[in-house]
């Protein structure tokens, strides 16, 4: 089931109508319920890995804080969880990785190979994964007490709007609030329902005109050069912006409906002016989980070594968050190349400050996000491409045979379609100038009459519609 399925809409209206038929002490009952068809209908093969996988941290969690004045017992037992958990997403998702790496350190011994195992990866496994870590970390910290109720901790893991593909939620935020649902607040409900209309639109009407010549590019990168692949670098940023973050609209919206708030992944990535900022505009969930989980834990405790441990922090952190993506060098050179230009910023930061000082603070503004757009641009190869070999002839292509008089239309299924997109994003871009400039646009738009605001939401709905198309799915539900 996805979430631009029918089915996703009635089960969706299915579910928020027993939600608030029920009384408030038994919500948290329709949550887990909904959570469990949810994944049911995924697979019966996944609710049973993931049953076992909540049994798993639920009962760690339990153990932790009864032996919490045991220090010695305490660690053993975090460490046993951590490694379990760890152990367990590395089984499924990289053990045939290691495998074909070790393979090609064997063929220069001509010695026989290890087969690959024939595993198929439990959808949302890199998702609950990390929520788990991250509670089981708060509670040997003493930040958190553990979830004795053992159906409210599985609505944490499984809750269904966020176990496709996150965002990487915190136990401290919502467990509290699954242990106190409310009656319906009309004011959430139709904040709801217009964060699912914007999703939506973004997916639908944005980035899927965007995804065809993307997909086009990296499907057969050797048969393209020059003008195509330029084409595609500078389009591929906007369509995984618009794809996830519809992904993540649809997922917030969804929560909303039943009176829950889950952690937005983006707060206007594309008006940050370095890559520092942009990842913490960028991903939110995922990237402020590993600072808070992986580098400050790994700072604090090797903070003699000043700036060295802050910089091996960053390499080390920026490399699990690009392997978090997948068993791919691809990923790995994601992560170091965000690592090689954070920590380039962090030494270089008072030279660019007084280098900066000699412009009008407009035309550093406007410089500085054409280099973290550009930057990110180039970065994204390593994001799409097949392999390393496949990332390394694109970049090197180009700008070969770089013909001004073709534009790389020649790469899309429907122009008209494409120039809609674009068009949308720009709109939608200066949107988020002027909300980054403080103006509450929002505020602003639900004091409109209603027919101005019904007006716009027919006309997305319009374009919707007109852009109702073979649909790929999110890039991030790979994950």
């Amino acid at each position: 089931m996805t979430f631009l399925s029918f089915n996703y809409l009635l089960f969706l209206s299915i579910t928020f109508i027993a939600y608030y038929t029920v009384n408030n002490k038994s919500k948290y009952w329709v949550i887990f319920f909904s959570s469990i068809i949810f994944i049911t209908l995924i697979s019966i093969n996944v609710l049973l890995f993931s049953i076992l996988y909540v049994g798993l941290n639920y009962f760690g969690g339990l153990l932790l804080y009864k032996k919490k004045e045991n220090i010695n017992s305490r660690k053993v037992i975090f460490w046993f969880f951590l490694s379990l958990n760890v152990g367990i997403l590395v089984f499924f998702k990289y053990i045939n990785f290691i495998f074909e790496n070790i393979n090609s350190f064997l063929e220069l011994f001509q010695t026989s190979k290890i087969h690959a195992i024939n595993l198929i990866l439990p959808v949302g496994i890199s998702y609950y994964t990390f929520q788990s870590i991250g509670y089981l970390f708060r509670i040997n910290r003493g930040f958190e007490t553990p979830e004795k109720n053992v159906i409210k901790f599985s609505c944490f893991l499984l809750f269904f709007p966020k176990f496709l593909s996150g965002p990487v939620e915190r136990s401290n935020h919502f467990l509290p609030q699954i242990s106190n649902l409310s009656s319906i607040n009309q004011d959430a409900v139709s904040g709801g329902l217009r964060l699912i209309l914007l999703g939506v639109f973004k997916k639908l009407v944005i980035a899927e005109n965007l995804y065809y010549p993307v997909n086009l590019v990296y499907s057969n990168v050797h048969e393209y050069s020059g003008t195509p692949l330029v084409f595609v670098l500078f389009i591929q940023l906007i369509y995984i912006y618009t794809d996830f973050s519809g992904y993540t609209d649809i997922a917030l919206g969804s929560a909303k409906l039943l009176g829950i708030d889950i952690m937005d992944n983006f707060k206007r990535p594309f008006l940050a002016r370095s890559i520092t900022e942009f990842w913490k505009r960028w991903h939110i969930s995922l990237s402020s989980w590993c600072n808070e989980f992986i580098y400050l834990p790994f700072i604090i405790k090797y903070r003699k070594l000043g700036s060295t441990a802050a910089v091996l922090g960053i390499f080390i952190t920026f490399t699990i968050i690009g392997i978090w993506h997948g068993a791919n060098w691809t990923f790995v050179v994601l992560g170091l190349l965000q690592a090689l230009a954070i920590s380039y910023e962090f030494f270089t930061k008072r030279h660019r400050l007084k280098f900066a000082s000699n412009f009008p603070i407009w035309v550093t503004n406007i410089a500085s996000r054409i280099l973290v757009f550009t930057f990110m641009s180039l970065s994204l190869v390593f994001f799409f491409s097949k392999s390393l070999s496949d990332a390394f002839y694109f970049t090197t292509h180009l700008f070969e045979n770089i013909k001004f008089k073709t534009s790389g239309f020649e790469l899309l299924e429907d122009r008209n379609k494409f120039l809609n997109a674009i068009f949308w994003f720009i709109v939608l871009f200066t949107i988020e100038i002027i909300n980054e400039k403080g103006e509450k646009l929002q505020k602003l738009f639900l004091e409109k009459p209603r027919l101005i605001r019904w007006s716009i939401y027919y006309v997305m709905i319009l374009l919707i519609y007109y852009n109702n198309v073979e649909v790929s799915s999110f890039v991030y539900k790979n994950f």
